[in-house]
């Protein structure tokens, strides 16, 4: 008598591995609504390492916690720039984007932070990220710019204007007292 020694006999008691369960899948809009505190959590600082880690099944999570974990990325070397002014506006940059970003999830919503959504997708790449924020800031400046340049023109015009009804309503110069 042979006997395969792949093969147990089904009757010879041995435990047999019941299968894991698999997980189920959440419907997208029960995912936002079971997910959107820890997506918001995620964009506090260091926790969106540990948000991604805990529910990698959840796309909406993960969609944020990337985004979040480039944010704390980017706090870091921004930390250590010396000169104050940039690195306070850099700051300030970033947490813009860590507001938009904790709202949006928040609100269930799949918004992606300005520059920093599809650089965290892998759709840019930095240098693209930060080409693309170097040119709308010059166009913001540019606005910026010509928007004082026509306040100065009202700004001039009002103060040559006063100039002239001062003079037009002034008293002439007395004339000093002679003594003699």
């Amino acid at each position: 008598m042979s006997t395969d020694q792949n093969s147990a006999p089904a009757s010879s008691g041995a435990p047999v591995s019941p299968s894991a369960p698999a997980k189920p899948v959440l419907s997208p809009e029960r995912d936002i609504e079971e997910n959107k505190d820890l997506a918001a959590f995620s964009y506090l600082w260091i926790m969106s390492v540990i948000v991604y880690f805990l529910k990698k099944d959840s796309p909406f999570v993960r969609f944020h916690s990337k985004q979040a974990m480039v944010l704390f990325a980017l706090t870091i070397p921004v930390w250590l720039i010396p000169i104050a002014l940039i690195g306070r506006l850099l700051e300030l940059l970033i947490l813009a984007g860590m507001i938009i970003g904790f709202l949006g999830a928040a609100q269930g919503q799949w918004k992606d932070v300005p520059f920093i959504g599809p650089f965290s997708r892998g759709e840019t790449t930095l240098r693209q990220s930060w080409q693309q924020l170097v040119a709308r800031s010059t166009g913001l400046s540019k606005v910026l710019k010509s928007m004082f340049r026509r306040t100065k023109k009202y700004v001039d015009a009002d103060v040559t204007k006063s100039k002239k009804n001062q003079d037009t309503n002034s008293p002439p110069p007395s004339a000093p007292p002679s003594s003699l």
